[in-house]
C-alpha cells in the first residue's frame, strides 16, 4: 500500500507545512496573558501577534508549551490556554511551589481544529494576590498536524 492510498478510493490531500516556536520572557502581572517572541515561524498558516498566535483555517494544529517560573515559597502559579478568548481549563497547568523552592513549571500540549474561521490561541497566567512579583520564561511551539477534509470517505 501507498503511502496515498485509502482502503476507500479516496487520495490523501496534499499536505503543506507551517511551524513555529515563540520564546516568553517576561514578568506580567496576574490574570493577564503572556507577551511572545518569535523564535522561528515557518510557513504561512502560523503568525504571532504580542500574544495571540493566529492559526488558519482549515488545519489542525498541535500546540507544546513549557513555562518556568519563579513565584514565591508557598505560593503557585497557574498556565490557562485561550483559544478565540475563552479560558480552556481542560488544557490548564496549576504548578505550585514548595516552603523551601521558588521554582516552579508547567507544560502540556493539546490539538486545534480550526474549520471555518481563523483561530487566535493565547497563555494566560495568573497567581495569587500575595505574590508581587513573578519572572516566567519558556516556549510555545505550534506545528500544522494535517488539512481538515471536507469529505469524508
Amino acid at each position: 500500500m501507498n503511502f496515498n492510498d485509502f482502503h476507500c478510493g479516496c487520495m490523501k490531500p496534499c499536505e503543506t507545512y507551517s511551524y513555529a516556536q515563540y520564546g516568553v520572557q517576561a514578568n506580567p502581572p496576574s490574570k493577564s496573558d503572556l507577551p511572545m517572541a518569535v523564535l522561528f515561524q515557518e510557513g504561512n498558516h502560523i503568525s504571532l501577534t504580542d500574544a495571540e498566535i493566529f492559526l488558519e483555517p482549515g488545519y489542525l494544529y498541535l500546540i507544546d508549551f513549557i513555562f518556568l517560573a519563579t513565584p514565591e515559597a508557598d505560593s503557585f502559579m497557574q498556565i490557562t490556554p485561550k483559544i478565540n478568548g475563552t479560558l480552556k481549563r481542560l488544557y490548564s497547568f496549576f504548578a505550585p511551589t514548595g516552603s523551601a523552592s521558588r521554582n516552579a513549571s508547567a507544560s502540556g500540549s493539546f490539538t486545534v481544529p480550526v474549520t471555518e474561521n481563523s483561530a487566535r490561541v493565547s497563555f494566560n497566567l495568573t497567581y495569587p494576590d500575595k505574590v508581587r512579583n513573578i519572572d516566567i520564561s519558556g516556549a510555545v511551539s505550534v506545528t500544522l498536524l494535517h488539512k481538515i477534509k471536507d469529505i469524508i470517505c
